[in-house]
């Protein structure tokens, strides 16, 4: 009986005791504490950037000088590819009598179902804004579930200063302002990976090989994601040594072939053979060949000085220069100027990525232990970076080295990996950073693109 009456006391003393709570720096990665912040931080992107535009004299509704993925979106829902654009108009290319962008089509599909509403008035500045401030919302989210799965320690306010001075401080803010279908195709491509991110390590591959897949059909740089998307697909989303094991029974020539998880890579290899097959099939239709997705065409049209090709080992140096290594500058009209000209795009060719993002130099940190997945990404934005040195053009007229702006996803990542605290260093470097960025688009979008 006595046993009877102390089951009887215990029970009721759980009962009363508080139920645990889970911690506020540490709650689910889709949890609602963290949904309202992302949605909260949308609001504040959308806001900010009308703000921006507003001070820069932009457009909110409007359309943009080259809104060709409004166009593109027109087509298709007409059923077909070619656009009623004069084919003397930048980047348009005559086949066979019509005219076509050689730019993948994301972005256009993702306008397809407004176009049908709103026809060629469709705003492509507005759909630039929305997706720009949906990627401040969607990188705190991946970062906050990157924490979940265990490759950070970061608290979600470190999270939200990491998100806010990398969105505002890059040349997103640049790109988010006025539309273009260049900028919106890199805008749309961030979103999609991102998306894609947090997918994969939420352990839905085969959904973040198909959001991935997006990402490509957006730019097509984003192809080597693939490599940390399946790299988190081996590793289950856990910070375990699984793939060295496979890679040390390589090297005692016993390969563990058993050890490798079929079930969770086979369905994202599935789906990046269908989108390799889309890729190389729309490349057939439009340009010929299955392997040219239209810049030998573009080339030879427009751009009669590039005489090797679009991909050539000999741009590798300017690349180099222009992605690194090129700064603004400071222009006198002579010896005694006293009102010098800050040139803060640097002429419009490029401006070293560790200026308009220096945080990116804390990429370089030195971490306490070595980690897998930071390795794995290491690989994915050098394979990014090689691509984009090979390249033929550095960006055309532009604030910043944009076409590396693909790989910004996964560097933004890399970033919240390291070991680096986010201290008064981590905040200067970030402030710096911003500043650069509205002096950037601000002459970018008021002094020079009006009289081009």
């Amino acid at each position: 009986m006595d046993t009877v009456a102390d089951t009887q006391v215990q029970t009721e003393k759980r009962r009363t005791l508080p139920k645990p709570r889970i911690s506020l720096a540490f709650a689910p990665a889709l949890g609602k504490r963290n949904l309202l912040i992302a949605v909260a931080l949308f609001v504040a992107g959308v806001l900010s950037l009308w703000i921006f535009q507003k001070a820069f004299h932009l457009s909110h509704l409007g359309v943009s000088s080259t809104p060709y993925f409004v166009y593109q979106a027109q087509s298709f829902l007409h059923g077909h590819w070619d656009l009623p654009l004069s084919p003397k108009r930048t980047d348009i290319v005559l086949i066979h009598g019509k005219s076509y962008i050689v730019y993948p089509p994301m972005p256009a599909v993702v306008l397809m179902p407004f176009v049908a509403i709103w026809g060629l008035k469709t705003s492509d500045i507005l759909l630039t804004v929305i997706c720009s401030a949906l990627n401040l919302s969607l990188l705190f989210l991946v970062l906050e579930q990157a924490r979940e799965n265990g490759f950070t320690r970061r608290v979600w306010m470190e999270n939200v200063c990491i998100c806010v001075l990398l969105w505002y401080g890059s040349i997103s803010l640049w790109l988010s302002l006025g539309g273009r279908m260049w900028f919106t195709a890199h805008i749309v491509c961030m979103t999609f990976t991102l998306l894609a991110l947090l997918a994969a390590l939420r352990r839905h591959y085969a959904l973040a090989a198909l959001l991935l897949g997006c990402a490509f059909f957006a730019r097509a740089t984003v192809i080597f994601g693939y490599l940390f998307l399946f790299y988190l697909a081996w590793q289950d989303a856990h910070p375990e040594p699984h793939i060295e094991r496979f890679l040390a029974s390589l090297w005692r020539r016993k390969p563990a072939w058993t050890t490798i998880p079929w079930r969770r890579l086979l369905p994202a290899f599935v789906v990046l053979a269908g989108v390799l097959a889309i890729f190389m099939w729309r490349n057939t239709m439009l340009f010929g060949s299955p392997l040219d997705s239209g810049y030998n065409v573009l080339i030879a049209q427009h751009y009669s000085e590039v005489t090797t090709g679009p991909f050539n080992i000999s741009y590798v140096p300017a690349n180099i220069v222009a992605n690194f290594f090129s700064f603004p500058q400071t222009l006198f009209s002579g010896p005694f100027d006293r009102h010098p000209v800050l040139n803060v795009m640097n002429s419009g060719t490029a401006v070293s990525v560790f200026v308009t993002t220096p945080l990116f130099l804390f990429l370089f940190w030195r971490n306490r232990t070595f980690s897998a997945t930071r390795t794995v990404l290491w690989i994915t934005l050098g394979l990014m970076v090689i691509a984009i040195l090979l390249f033929h053009a550095s960006g055309w007229f532009q604030f910043g080295a944009r076409y590396l702006f693909d790989a910004y996803p996964f560097a933004f990542l890399l970033l919240a990996l390291t070991d680096a605290r986010v201290d008064w260093r981590f905040a200067a470097l970030g402030y710096f950073g911003v500043l650069i960025n509205i002096l950037g688009a601000y002459q970018f979008w008021t002094t020079i693109t009006p009289h081009l």
